[in-house]
């Protein structure tokens, strides 16, 4: 019997799935490279203009438009 388990989303400096939100809105933590990012309105990538639903634990931080990463290092 096998089970996958999906422990968080990956964090876009080391891959590791450990990316976890802080307690301030739109901010996140690696648990394993600790680096910090910050959620983003608009992407680098495609200049697409995103919705950030900065208090949900369940943010998307990928562009709607390209799926490139919306997280910007701080």
């Amino acid at each position: 019997m096998s089970a996958e388990w999906e422990i968080g989303p990956a964090c876009p400096s080391c891959k590791e799935p450990w990316l976890r939100p802080t307690s301030l809105p739109g901010r996140y933590r690696c648990v394993s490279c600790l680096h910090r990012f910050e959620l983003l309105s608009v992407c680098a990538d495609c200049g697409e203009h995103g919705t950030i639903v900065r208090m949900s634990t369940t943010a998307m931080t990928l562009c709607n438009h390209c799926g490139a990463s919306m997280l910007a290092e701080v």
